[in-house]
C-alpha cells in the first residue's frame, strides 16, 4: 500500500463512501424539502355555480387541505384531502353563485399562496344558460346547419366570415367566439 497512486484511488473511493453516507444520512434525519412540498400549477377546473375542482402537484408525496373564504383574510372553509399523494384534485362544494372566492393549501404547518396573496376564483352566476335543441336531419345525412339565428341585440348570426364574427362580437374570432355566437342566439321561426 506504499504506492501513491493505490492511496491516491482509495482515498477518492473513501470519500465518495463518506459523502454519500452523509447525504443519505441527511435525508433519513431531515426529511424532504420544504421546496418538494410546495404546490405547483394550481389550477382550478370544472368551475360550476356551486363547485369548482382545485388540483396542484408536489414533488414528493403530501396531504394537504385548500383554506378558502369569500374574503382574503377570512380562509373560515377547510377541504382537506383523504390520502397522501404527488398529484392532488379536491371538489369545493356548497359554493354560493357568482362569488369570488379566495383559498390558500396547507400542507403541513406551512400555509402556500400565490406569492404572498391568495388565489381566487368565482363561481358561474345562478342563470342558466339557453341549451340548443337537436338540428333537423335530413333523410339519412348529418344535421343541417342552422339556418337562421339571431343574436340578443336582434343581429343575425349566420356568418361564417371571421371578420364579420368580429364585427357582431365586438372581439376576436376564433373557433370559441362563433361558439359564443351561436349560444348567445335562439333559432328563429
Amino acid at each position: 500500500m506504499n504506492n501513491p497512486a493505490v492511496r491516491k484511488i482509495a482515498a477518492i473511493i473513501v470519500g465518495i463512501l463518506v459523502f454519500a453516507g452523509l447525504v443519505f444520512g441527511y435525508f433519513t434525519i431531515f426529511g424532504t424539502s420544504a421546496a418538494d412540498l410546495e404546490p405547483r400549477d394550481v389550477i382550478i377546473s370544472n368551475i360550476e355555480k356551486n363547485s369548482v375542482k382545485a388540483s396542484w402537484a408536489t414533488g414528493v408525496d403530501s396531504q394537504g387541505v385548500v383554506e378558502y373564504g369569500t374574503t382574503p383574510t377570512a380562509l373560515n372553509f377547510f377541504a382537506p384531502e383523504a390520502v397522501k399523494t404527488k398529484t392532488h384534485t379536491i371538489d369545493l362544494t356548497l359554493l354560493s353563485p357568482n362569488t369570488t372566492y379566495y383559498f390558500d393549501i396547507r400542507v403541513g404547518d406551512t400555509k402556500y399562496d400565490n406569492g404572498g396573496v391568495p388565489w381566487t376564483f368565482t363561481t358561474k352566476s345562478a342563470e342558466t344558460s339557453v341549451v340548443p335543441t337537436a338540428l333537423p336531419t335530413k333523410s339519412g345525412t348529418q344535421p343541417t346547419p342552422v339556418q337562421r339565428l339571431k343574436i340578443s341585440d336582434g343581429t343575425n348570426c349566420t356568418e361564417t366570415n371571421c371578420e364579420r364574427i368580429k364585427l357582431l362580437l365586438g372581439k376576436g374570432c376564433s373557433t370559441q367566439d362563433y361558439m359564443k355566437c351561436l349560444r348567445k342566439v335562439s333559432t328563429a321561426p
